[in-house]
């Protein structure tokens, strides 16, 4: 459940414009499933979300920053099937395929000057769509027990670039010109143009180390992402180049860092909590309504449940992002002061035969 607020500064759109999201409850979906071949192999398979996107402004007619989006979403899953080799006692590695499915939305207004104003005014309403395309990666990881105690993991995402295919279209708007909202239509598409783009979803590696200690369990990791791979997102029309671009992004490479504390109450219940610190890779200039990114601290609870086969497990995170400016480096010249935060809910149900 995220939400999203906007508070505009000068040149544009100016101090007091103030703007919220209303996009309401996300739900993700996850499965997994493993099945051991003999006490040294073992194969697995997931199905998850690794990546997502939906930021949607109330008032998109109003909204003061429709000509850069009114409502963008990534969608899609993951499929993951993995094999794992226990080594030796205390060590083991896996491997496995990252087949990616997405789908990309963009809505936004196309704005045009009048000449009898001299102000922006919206001449069309543009959706951008494109059906589930998919891309390949790999991934793999390796777990060693340095002691009883002591455990030591370290893993490995590729990145996975996927090249989309679909069609934009252009609902011309009346300006309350008639001479002007002809000029407009003329000039628009008729119809759906096919449209070409792609995104390259960064690759990430993770290092963690967990300690055993009687009923306790500590850990600590790092995570690195090299979004760095996300420099911009073509959108190329071909059959009118002429409207073809890119949505330039710039993103570095960042890091996320985990603490948690997992503790086994009885045969039936463990409790577990934690923190992370998220940076973010998205410079200022890139600081958009499409992608309102800001570094975030989490604060997570959860619990398991166990009875036989059966097991529940639960849990839940606050994540609070740190207010970000534009600090005047907008590229779209649309200023102002991000602020963000998320509540998470997981539920995972599982039974073992």
């Amino acid at each position: 459940m995220p939400t999203w607020r906007f508070e505009g500064a000068s040149p544009f759109p100016g101090a007091g414009v103030s703007e919220h999201d209303s996009v309401s409850v996300l739900l993700p979906p996850a499965a997994y499933y493993t099945q051991p071949f003999s006490p040294r192999v073992a194969f697995g398979i997931g199905v998850n979300v690794p990546f997502g996107l939906k930021t949607e402004w109330a008032e998109p007619d109003r909204f003061s920053g429709r000509y850069i989006s009114q409502k963008a979403a990534l969608g899609g899953f993951a499929v993951n099937p993995t094999v794992a080799f226990k080594l030796a006692d205390r060590l083991a590695v896996g491997a496995g395929l990252d087949v990616r499915f997405s789908k990309v939305t963009l809505e936004r207004r196309i704005p045009v000057i009048n000449p009898f104003t001299l102000k922006p005014v919206d001449a069309a309403a543009e959706r951008m769509e494109a059906g589930t395309d998919t891309g390949i990666g790999f991934d793999a990881g390796v777990l060693a027990k340095v002691s009883e105690e002591l455990s030591i993991g370290v893993s490995y995402r590729h990145r996975v670039k996927v090249d989309y295919e679909g069609t934009a279209s252009f609902a011309p708007i009346s300006t309350g010109n008639a001479q002007l909202d002809a000029r407009v239509a003329g000039a628009l598409p008729a119809g759906s143009l096919p449209l070409r783009s792609s995104i390259t979803f960064p690759a990430f590696a993770s290092g963690g180390l967990a300690y055993h200690r009687g009923d306790w369990v500590l850990e600590a990791d790092v995570d690195w992402y090299r979004w760095s791979a996300f420099q911009s997102i073509p959108v190329t029309f071909p059959d009118r180049t002429d409207l073809s671009g890119a949505i330039t992004e710039d993103y570095r490479d960042s890091f996320q860092y985990r603490l948690g504390a997992e503790r086994t109450l009885n045969d039936t219940w463990t409790v577990r909590g934690g923190y992370f610190w998220d940076e973010t890779p998205a410079p200022p200039a890139s600081l958009s309504p499409l992608l309102p990114d800001a570094d975030r601290n989490g604060f997570c609870l959860g619990a398991s449940w166990r009875s036989g086969s059966l097991s529940v497990d639960a849990a839940s995170w606050l994540v609070l992002a740190r207010d970000r400016s534009t600090a005047g480096l907008n590229r779209d010249g649309f200023e102002g002061t991000y602020k963000s935060r998320a509540f998470t809910v997981g539920i995972f149900i599982g039974y073992a035969f």
